[in-house]
């Protein structure tokens, strides 16, 4: 094709080119590689001959030249497409990128042969030869290059060691002058011009370091002088040679120094910091016209992206990326940011990015400036599809401000309120009612060993705070001030060295004001805060205040902790799980206080949670043992199937009734059945050993004490037979102890009992089972004795009250009153009535009974309003820490008719 002269007005590139390589045109076309988009699979230099040879006599100057035509060509092809249309701003970046890989990787072939030619091969202690790792860094590593940019690199080596020469020099030596060589390659400026531009300014100490680094001396110094905006920097490292000994490097220094585990709130300092240099840097050198370090400029986008990977990319590995495009749309939604403002970015950035190459591409020159001349603006103007400057400004304008606000308010957002007291103000303890007893609180508070140990930023983060919240303290009433101020400098001390959650709270203020908020309602939620920091981030998700948490978005956010962590890392798994559940009984407990979430709810959401756990729990037990044991199966030939496994949740969990702090009563069954029970893999084993294993290891993940917590406490001795009986039985042999075996008090517990995870087919057939049970197997002829026995039982070893007092639970007139009254009932009437024993919930038990008239709607409602009264008090008093005990002249009306209800029926009387 002839050369596609429309173009050449708005770039002088692409002209040049067009005059220096007069087959270029033809050749990249009869190749399709202008109208064809480009892609990773098609592969480079298809449009003239093949690299040269790595050795001859002359094979420097041949790379030279010939890298420096495969670039014309390239960059020829990328600009044409781009200008014309035809390549989306990603196709662009990503060829650009891939380009330079190429070209690093062609170029390194050359300086291996040329300074293994000259000493000989460097040698590790096993006797191998390591590689160069290069990392590309900036805007190469995230593989969204612009068209006439320098590349950051890195050069590692993974160990020292010396050369298999006559005359050997160590491994350190070798690397520089390999180093050295395949930047010349690169960089050289000859008749030809040059390929890239090589900046090596990000290795370790820069400038002044060696040009080369052991991977040794690299975890040196990440540990003894890594900087906050190195940590911005290696966001975008990826290594284009040596990937496989990188990412050993990259898993034991690079993302742990990069990407911390907890979440890391102080980036916004060093943030503000980089960018206050910036903005010295644009008014010094008259940048405001820049469009990569100006004002709403490109450098602000990768900033805000920068700084939220590196606050929660140790918690969410998806945004552990180098590419700016990719992390973005990760950003929408939760913590991070809203959907609309990730959209004004990509847009924004998007039209930053074509807008630097255009410019970029008038001449081939790197730079960022608007053109000053009428000629150059008139000419990036057309090559933006514009009418003239004036509307390109528009439009940039437009852009630009966005990007300002929103870089304005995640990074510049600092409250005034934050700022110390000015020297000469009244001390901030003055406001108080007692401020001599808050004098000396703080006092005590600076003075302990973790606040003592504070460097100077957390001492500074930590003076920012509290000359923030204690006004915000003070306003409170005098009665709750020192209590609330305790309950948050107990929370403080117990932060402790993790002084980024300061700055969590430092940053925001609306966290800020809903830290206090919790603090002063809640005493659990206090010290859940003190426990697990991490749920300190809840405070900036506008769900906590705004909506009540459902189960399908409890379950949506388990599943986004999980698919963040790798599957096979059961340490993050385990502490994934304990998250979920810290933040979903945080979310639940905010609800329960303000009001938005009625009891009944209130439980239904802690069970809940519960049960994603112990589904979660199960399959990763089953996939550790059933990789290690093979998968249980059972029968033979044709007839053998895979065995399927369940959870039984008893008690509060089976009633839907959990309350915060309540354990799990568990049973586990499976289908296994027949002469043949045992794994597939090569060494089979039998079922009953990998059923044994399997519950071992459900309960050890479920109850096992770690950084991030415990899960649950897990009771499993309702099972048959008790602390003496199999952890995993059989379901036939669970419906043969409970038509034969079973106590009266086993049946009224199976009343509370339902499948709460594992296989669905497996659960319908115990929930048909349990129905069988209940209405045809249940000892009827005693069952008042043994339900009447076995409640004053209770009541004489777990009733609490003391003197002037009322146990809400065991109390007489209480709540395993009510609990024992529905149960009897049920069992009674389920024979004739099955449906009143359908339900595993003492309320819906109940209400059943009134609908079929066999007891008296008057009573029930006496009962479930009493019940969900005494309830309601319980979580609130343990969102309090408080025991469940009130003084006995409370609920007096409530617990005489419970009790006037309990000693009729047991009399005999109609109720």
């Amino acid at each position: 094709m002839s050369a596609p002269f429309e173009y050449f007005s708005t770039s002088e590139f692409l002209a040049q080119a067009a005059n220096t390589d007069t087959e270029m045109w033809a050749e990249l076309a009869s190749h399709g590689a202008l109208a064809t988009a480009w892609s990773p699979a098609r592969s480079f230099g298809d449009c003239y001959p093949g690299p040269p040879p790595l050795v001859s006599a002359n094979s420097a100057d041949v790379a030279l030249r010939w890298l420096r035509r495969w670039r014309r060509r390239e960059m020829a092809a990328i600009a044409y497409r781009d200008l014309a249309g035809l390549a989306p701003v990603e196709e662009t970046l990503a060829h650009l990128s891939a380009f330079a890989d190429a070209a690093i990787r062609c170029a390194y072939e050359h300086a291996w042969a040329a300074t293994v030619g000259r000493f000989g091969k460097p040698r590790d202690s096993a006797g191998n030869a390591p590689p160069l790792v290069v990392v590309g860094m900036g805007k190469l590593g995230g593989g969204e290059l612009n068209f006439s940019s320098d590349i950051d690199l890195v050069f590692l080596f993974p160990e020292g060691g010396e050369t298999d020469h006559a005359a050997p020099v160590s491994n350190d030596e070798f690397f520089i002058r390999l180093g050295q060589q395949l930047i010349q390659l690169l960089a050289k400026q000859t008749v030809d011009g040059f390929v890239f531009r090589v900046d090596m300014r990000l290795r370790p100490f820069g400038d002044s370091g060696p040009l080369a680094c052991s991977f040794a001396a690299f975890e040196d110094y990440l540990l003894q002088h890594g900087r906050d905006w190195e940590r911005y920097a290696w966001v975008k490292a990826r290594a284009i040679v040596g990937a496989s000994p990188y990412a050993e490097l990259y898993a034991s220094a690079v993302r742990p120094f990069v990407f911390r585990r907890y979440l890391d709130f102080g980036v916004f300092e060093s943030l503000r910091e980089m960018k206050g240099l910036i903005e010295k840097q644009v008014a010094r050198r008259d940048l405001q016209d820049d469009i990569k370090l100006g004002p709403g400029g490109i450098r602000e986008i990768e900033f805000i992206v920068q700084a939220l990977q590196l606050i929660r990319g140790g918690q969410d590995a998806r945004l552990q990326s180098p590419s700016l495009l990719a992390v973005l749309p990760r950003l929408a939604g939760g913590r991070l940011l809203p959907e609309a403002t990730v959209r004004e970015l990509e847009q924004a950035y998007r039209y930053l990015r074509v807008l630097e190459n255009r410019l970029q591409m008038l001449r081939d020159a790197q730079l960022h400036q608007l053109p000053a001349s009428a000629d150059d603006r008139q000419r990036l103007a057309a090559a933006m599809g514009e009418r003239d400057w004036q509307q390109l400004l528009t439009g940039l304008d437009r852009e630009r401000a966005v990007v300002r606000r929103h870089f304005a308010a995640l990074a510049l957002g600092v409250d005034n309120d934050t700022r110390a007291s000015p020297a000469g103000a009244a001390s901030p303890e003055s406001a108080f009612h007692d401020a001599t007893e808050v004098a000396r609180l703080l006092e005590e508070f600076r003075n302990g060993p973790r606040i003592r140990r504070l460097d100077a930023t957390g001492e500074r983060r930590l003076n920012a705070l509290l000359a923030s919240m204690l006004p915000a303290i003070a306003q409170q009433a005098p009665e709750q001030q020192l209590l609330l101020l305790l309950r948050v400098l107990q929370i403080l001390e117990a932060i402790g060295q993790r002084s980024s959650y300061f700055a969590l709270l430092v940053e925001n203020q609306l966290a800020r004001r809903r830290f206090i908020e919790l603090c002063a309602a809640s005493d659990f939620l206090a010290k859940q805060m003190a426990a697990f920091p991490l749920l300190l981030d809840e405070l900036l998700d506008e769900r906590l205040f705004a909506q009540t948490p459902t189960t399908v978005e409890m379950a949506a956010d388990l599943e986004e902790r999980l698919a963040r962590i790798d599957a096979a890392d059961d340490e993050r798994v385990h502490e994934a799980l304990c998250q979920f559940k810290n933040a979903a009984q945080f979310r639940v407990a905010v609800a329960d206080l303000s009001d938005r979430l009625p009891l009944m709810q209130v439980s239904d959401r802690l069970t809940d949670i519960a049960e994603l756990i112990v589904e979660q729990a199960m399959r990763l037990a089953w996939r550790q043992m059933s990789a290690q044991f093979g998968t249980p199966s059972c029968g033979a030939g044709a007839a053998r199937r895979a065995v399927r496994i369940c959870a039984l949740g008893y008690g509060k969990l089976g009633g839907f009734e959990l309350g915060y702090a309540s354990d799990l009563d568990l049973v586990f069954l499976h289908d296994s059945v027949g002469e043949q029970q045992e794994t597939a893999a090569a060494q089979a084993v039998d079922n009953q050993v990998f059923f044994v294993r399997l519950a071992q290891r459900i309960l050890h993940l479920l109850s096992m004490h770690s950084a991030a917590g415990r899960l649950y406490e897990v009771d499993v001795r309702l099972r048959p037979s008790g602390k003496g009986g199999m952890l995993i039985t059989g379901i036939e042999a669970f419906r043969e102890y409970q038509c034969s075996e079973a106590w009266t008090w086993e049946h009224q517990a199976l009343l509370h009992a339902r499948a709460v995870a594992g296989d669905p087919e497996l659960r319908a057939r115990f929930q048909e089972l349990r129905m069988e049970i209940v209405t045809q197997f249940v000892r009827r002829e005693r069952l008042r004795e043994d339900v009447r026995s076995m409640r004053e039982r209770m009541r004489r070893e777990l009733d609490k009250s003391g003197p002037g007092e009322f146990d809400l639970k065991q109390g007489a007139g209480g709540i395993a009153d009510i609990e024992f009254l529905a149960q009897y009932w049920a069992l009674l009437h389920a024979a004739r009535r099955p449906p009143v024993a359908f339900f595993s919930d003492t309320i819906r038990q109940l209400e059943s009974l009134a609908s079929d008239g066999l007891i008296a709607q008057q009573t029930v409602d006496q009962l479930t309003n009493a019940y969900r009264a005494y309830r309601s008090r319980g979580h609130h008093r343990s969102l309090r820490d408080e025991v469940a005990r009130v003084p006995d002249r409370e609920f007096a009306a409530e617990r005489a008719a419970v009790t006037r209800i309990w000693e009729a029926t047991f009399a005999g009387a109609d109720v």
